[in-house]
């Protein structure tokens, strides 16, 4: 399936854009039941103020999460490193993390990031993933492994209680994870 092309005429014969879709949704809708503090999402009737989501990818997945967090009256922001995402991500109601860093390639996903490029993404990114509740990674590329952008170091420095997943959960995000999790809390 990964050979269909990804253009608008064969997007009914994607199952990857269909469970990309289901992915990105289901990662907003684990998130309070894996929470330990407090849910990513608020409602009104709760005394405290919405949760802070941070979604990296703002492809088909991202795009969902972030419907979806909104929907439920988070606070969200994305990233992605096609510039092409930015309106996308504006008009479901979230804030661009804008990085600095564009990696437009061909077929609609990015190109590799030189080392420098790669720094200065982790740089603004850890600071991002350290003040939000919940941290959802959607990134993905073609017959190739998800990009590994969130350190070890970035976890630890996140709130206790707070939350990351990977949708599709195949794909790890955590660089040097300890073990296969598709989500996990920080420590308590």
């Amino acid at each position: 399936m990964e050979l269909v092309p990804r253009i608008s005429r064969a997007q009914s014969m994607d199952a990857l854009s269909s469970q990309a879709s289901i992915g990105g949704y289901k990662a907003v809708l684990i998130a309070p039941l894996t929470c330990r503090s407090s849910s990513p999402c608020s409602h009104r009737r709760r005394h405290h103020p919405p949760s802070q989501l941070l979604i990296i990818g703002a492809g088909v997945a991202g795009l969902q999460a972030i419907a979806t967090a909104r929907r439920l009256g988070a606070v969200v922001e994305a990233y992605d490193v096609r510039s092409a995402t930015r309106e996308q991500v504006k008009s479901l109601g979230a804030k661009f993390v804008d990085t600095g860093v564009s990696a437009e390639g061909s077929g609609g996903y990015a190109r590799e990031l030189t080392a420098e490029e790669k720094a200065r993404q982790q740089e603004v990114l850890d600071a991002r993933i350290a003040a939000a509740d919940a941290v959802i990674t959607t990134g993905i590329g073609p017959r190739a492994p998800a990009p590994k952008i969130i350190s070890r170091a970035a976890v630890e420095r996140m709130r206790p209680g707070s939350w990351w997943s990977t949708s599709p959960p195949s794909r790890a995000a955590i660089a040097s994870s300890p073990a296969p999790a598709r989500c996990s809390s920080t420590r308590a």
